[in-house]
């Protein structure tokens, strides 16, 4: 997983620091574009549940990404 994470980072990285666009235009269209793809394999209640993940789990911490027992 850690090779999705980095390319992942890289790729945010290369987006937000676009000059023409706000970064808050941007993250904005990222999550978008994200929750789009992952319309097409997923239920809205199981990106519901995601999302929820990952704002229960917004500190200063490093957000770690597990495979699942």
């Amino acid at each position: 997983m850690a090779g999705e994470v980095d390319l992942a980072r890289q790729l945010v990285e290369q987006a937000m620091g676009h000059a023409e666009f706000d970064k808050d235009s941007m993250g904005r269209a990222l999550i978008n574009a994200v929750i789009e793809q992952y319309r097409q394999y997923r239920t809205a209640d199981d990106i519901a549940s995601e999302l929820r993940f990952i704002i229960d789990n917004l500190d200063e911490d490093e957000f770690v990404i597990t495979r699942g027992c």
